[in-house]
């Protein structure tokens, strides 16, 4: 009978295959796009066989919506950003501030798979119930952390949408920077983190 020991070392090897999976997954949509890939390439990404990998996945799709939501849960790792609780920011636009900092250097990062993702979600409903969920999750957890006075506001969720739906936008301009030729994107950020605490002040 095997003990508890035992099976720790093969839960983590495990653990382990799957997160190599799934970080060979998003490098491989990253660089050739959802569709020009194989469960096949994946795999051979990482050095596994394919028949490896399909005892972590069923398929494809299947592995693309796991690579998703392990990124969003590991978002301090992935943006290269510490976690910090909303409390801890003198001022609002502090916080907004530092979560720009966040969506700009994932969107960097991760340029490739993210402009894989944004189509793909329109045309996929899959995807676009995972994006879903994660982003209700992520305002939830803001909301949590949202100091108590703050909390009390009846459409604090409302709120956040708005507020994160504006730093959003900015990141997605600031990747495309040629594109707005003729705005200073400097004044946009600071323009943008003002709006954005604006929502969360007026009454």
């Amino acid at each position: 009978m095997r003990t508890m020991e035992n099976k720790t070392p093969i839960r983590k090897k495990a653990v382990e295959t799957r997160q190599r999976l799934l970080m060979a997954t998003i490098r491989q949509v990253a660089e050739k796009g959802y569709h020009s890939i194989t469960v096949d390439e994946i795999a051979k990404a990482c050095g596994l066989s394919t028949g490896s990998a399909y005892r972590y996945f069923k398929n494809k799709k299947e592995m693309l919506i796991a690579a998703i939501e392990y990124c969003f849960a590991n978002i301090q790792e992935f943006s290269g950003t510490e976690d910090r609780k909303l409390n801890e920011f003198d001022t609002l636009e502090d916080m907004f501030a530092y979560a720009l900092d966040q969506f700009y250097l994932l969107h960097r990062k991760y340029y490739g798979i993210h402009e894989e993702l944004e189509s793909l979600r329109h045309i996929d409903e899959d995807i676009r119930e995972v994006y879903q969920k994660i982003t209700e999750n992520a305002i939830e957890a803001l909301v949590l952390k949202c100091p108590e006075p703050m909390r009390e506001l009846p459409d604090l969720r409302e709120r956040l949408y708005v507020a994160i739906g504006i730093l959003d936008h900015y990141a997605h301009m600031q990747m495309d920077e040629k594109a707005w030729q003729g705005i200073d994107m400097e004044q946009m950020k600071a323009v943008s983190i003002a709006a954005a605490a604006s929502v969360m002040k007026n009454k």
